[in-house]
């Protein structure tokens, strides 16, 4: 098992009874984070433990079981009696990271996936800008295990991440996550939380309407282990890149003032994209006409030679 981290306090249980003690005479916890969970008891387990072991103590945990069958409920009542635990029928991951929205008493709101782990700093990492700016975000990064909890390679494209206003950036990369966000419980509500009919990306459509109202803050080191294994693996294919050309093109349609601000980051994004649908689609072995259109729209959105050789050997190959 890949180590919780080097250098950092772990409360014992003593402390941590008398701290949540104090929390409750106090009234609402600081920080609500939220648990969605489906059949995943024992990495639930995991995830849970790591919350216990955190350095700051100002929060509360809710965690809604989307109709696991496993015996989670049980594991919760028996291990963590302090979780706060919701049950509700299977409607799929977003909806219930809503559910435990509508649930928290916290002001801000975090995320963690059941099969995630904190690193024992994370919440007092994540909270710490927000002391200077309350209406902002934060927002971390994670470290790739396997099931087991051995480290793997972690596949980034950036080395160092934005502050601030991170909206181009957010535009040409998806840095956003929604495990290891903390943002301000009023905003995640007043922006109507996850888009529940979306399978996947709906933390992308959700970052992108933070990134055009609030500051978001980078912490400098990773919060969080994301776990690799046998049920999450996905891979991109062309049902999943042309969602995110949809989630772009809906918030352009509703923020045409960043279209205008940020006209050439877009161009090379959806010329990106476009390049990926092509390579997808002919994958896939969707219709050539299929193909040579993205790579058209590649070349509008941004001209590469790359695309032009791409477009104009899809006549003869």
């Amino acid at each position: 098992m890949l180590p919780m981290g080097k250098g950092n306090k772990v409360e014992n249980t003593e402390s941590r009874r008398l701290k949540t003690e104090c929390h409750q005479l106090k009234g609402a916890p600081l920080i609500t984070v939220g648990v969605s969970t489906y059949n995943r008891k024992d990495y639930l387990r995991e995830s849970l433990a790591s919350l216990r072991s955190q350095t700051f103590g100002d929060f509360e945990i809710i965690v809604v079981d989307d109709g696991s069958t496993d015996g989670t409920g049980e594991m919760i009542r028996k291990e963590f009696p302090d979780v706060s635990y919701i049950y509700q029928e299977n409607r799929g991951d977003a909806a219930a990271k809503n559910k435990a929205a509508a649930h928290a008493r916290g002001k801000y709101l975090v995320f963690n996936d059941s099969d995630d782990i904190f690193l024992p700093d994370a919440l007092e990492r994540l909270y710490a800008p927000l002391a200077d700016d309350p209406d902002g975000c934060s927002y971390g990064q994670y470290i790739t295990i396997d099931s087991a909890g051995k480290k793997l390679p972690t596949k980034s494209k950036m080395k160092t991440f934005p502050s601030g206003n991170i909206l181009p950036d957010l535009i040409l990369h998806i840095i956003v996550h929604n495990c290891g966000t903390l943002m301000p419980l009023n905003l995640f509500r007043q922006l109507g939380g996850y888009d529940a009919t979306l399978q996947c990306s709906y933390d992308y459509k959700l970052a992108l309407e933070l990134a055009v109202r609030t500051n978001l803050h980078a912490i400098e080191n990773p919060v969080f282990l994301r776990r690799r294994h046998s049920s999450n693996l996905s891979s991109t294919n062309y049902e999943k890149m042309s969602l995110i050309l949809k989630i772009l093109n809906e918030f352009l349609e509703r923020h045409p003032e960043a279209g205008e601000k940020y006209s050439s980051v877009i161009g090379k994004r959806f010329a990106a994209i476009h390049g990926r649908l092509a390579r997808e689609a002919k994958k896939e072995t969707r219709p050539k006409e299929i193909v040579r259109g993205h790579l058209r729209a590649a070349l509008q959105g941004a001209f590469s030679f790359k695309y032009l050789y791409r477009y104009l050997i899809s006549f003869v190959s």
